[in-house]
């Protein structure tokens, strides 16, 4: 029995990491606990897969872990040792077997960073701390999003890592509507509190649960860059035709290295480091 358990955690890991772009946060270090329609996502970097980033508020001492889906008992991912230096090594599994919880030791906003080629994952706190961070991606949906009014194809924002109250959304937009949501499976709900709409009063402004579905409007098909900022409710869209998908948020803030072990770099020099830059983490090999 315990070998086809094995088996069965293998073939999970397997199928989960061929085609996940998010994974999901909950547990009681969390604000939200463990209610999966407020489960904040990970985006993983537009050129590698198997990295993930994002900054959100943690409670110290408290456990979480990372859902591969919005529903439990599937494939997920915990601790298989303790940390060191907010760094863990991962281990699958799923229901809570197979894996310990990851945990940080004080309250703050920590700048999680995943790599599951690796299985590894850092914990670093983050040097914006002004307000609790409560979302760490947001969603457009819409009639013009490539994604429709699906929720779960909505198009990611980005967060900026060093304002993790920023993020960012670059590249194409059809002739259409669309609204943010804060979660992807409270967004498929369709209630009001998991969705920013137009400000009724000015459309540069965006209003969590706001009555009348106001939306925005993209009356030219194009390249477009969205950036919203949940703090401020400020939130523009501008045309944008020299940036790609690719590029996603990487002019936000500048590049910040650490070591394949999770080390911050201060002076990287030549060798392998991850760079997050944008809200997107990559792999890159500095000569």
């Amino acid at each position: 029995m315990k070998n086809l358990a094995l088996v069965a955690a293998s073939l999970l890991l397997v199928s989960a990491s061929a085609s996940a772009d998010r994974l999901y946060l909950a547990g009681d270090a969390l604000a939200y606990g463990w209610s999966l329609d407020d489960a904040q996502a990970l985006l993983s970097a537009p050129d590698n897969s198997n990295l993930f980033s994002g900054t959100i508020y943690l409670k110290g001492g408290q456990d979480f872990k990372l859902l591969t889906t919005t529903d439990f008992g599937n494939l997920e991912y915990g601790s298989a040792e303790d940390s060191e230096n907010g760094r863990y090594t991962l281990a699958a599994g799923t229901n809570d077997e197979g894996y310990g919880k990851l945990r940080v030791a004080a309250d703050g906003n920590y700048l999680i960073t995943v790599d599951l080629e690796a299985m590894s994952a850092t914990l670093e706190l983050s040097a914006y701390q002004e307000t609790p961070v409560q979302y760490s991606s947001l969603f457009m949906v819409g009639s013009a999003t490539n994604g429709g009014w699906s929720v779960d194809e909505g198009t990611p924002m980005y967060q900026n890592p060093e304002t993790p109250v920023e993020f960012s959304a670059k590249g194409d937009l059809l002739e259409g509507t669309f609204k943010i949501t804060t979660a992807i499976k409270g967004g498929g709900t369709w209630n009001g509190k998991y969705w920013f709409f137009r400000n009724a009063d000015n459309e540069a402004l965006m209003t969590l649960d706001q009555e009348g579905d106001l939306q925005w409007n993209i009356s030219e098909a194009g390249s477009y860059i969205v950036t919203g900022n949940v703090a401020t409710g400020a939130i523009s869209i501008k045309s944008n035709t020299d940036t790609s998908v690719a590029d996603m948020a990487a002019d936000l803030s500048e590049a910040v290295y650490y070591t394949i072990d999770g080390i911050k770099a201060e002076n990287p020099a030549h060798g392998l480091y991850i760079r997050v830059q944008g809200g997107k983490a990559s792999k890159v090999l500095l000569r």
